[in-house]
């Protein structure tokens, strides 16, 4: 009897610790999500991929996609970036939306200097001050398949 407990206990232990020596003795984790794995910095506020059609001649020419964040090493700043998240990516929509309508131009690479400008000033618009630095990760053009 006392064999087949300490084979119980021994199998309980085995099954609690597993979890934790297989992520690296519980001192580091892997990232949660994707945005995380950009930067470690904690004045660093991700934001989602925002995508906007190329509308030209009336009809649609593709998507341009983006992935960006933001820099605030201002605290008090970055809290009230964190209140504003919904409205500061609605602003964010936007810009690219104008920018992928008005100066983008099919069949071209994007511009980033234009589109970070866009970008950048709907930020500072929605948080009324400056001190947010908008980062661009990455900037796609998918061309719509004919």
């Amino acid at each position: 009897m006392s064999v087949s407990r300490r084979a119980i206990w021994f199998g309980a232990f085995a099954a609690m610790a597993g979890p934790a020596l297989a992520a690296g003795g519980g001192s580091q984790q892997a990232p949660a999500t994707r945005q995380e794995r950009l930067t470690s910095a904690e004045s660093y506020l991700p934001m989602p991929t925002l995508s906007a059609g190329v509308l030209q001649r009336q009809s649609t020419q593709g998507t341009l996609v983006v992935d960006m964040g933001l820099d605030i090493p201002d605290e008090e700043l970055r809290r009230r970036a964190r209140l504003n998240q919904p409205r500061i990516r609605d602003a964010l929509r936007t810009a690219l939306a104008t920018y992928a309508n008005t100066y983008y131009r099919d069949r071209s690479a994007p511009d980033p200097a234009a589109l970070s400008r866009l970008m950048q000033q709907a930020v500072d618009r929605v948080l009324g001050a400056s001190g947010a630095r908008l980062l661009l990760a990455n900037i796609i053009y998918q061309r719509r398949q004919a």
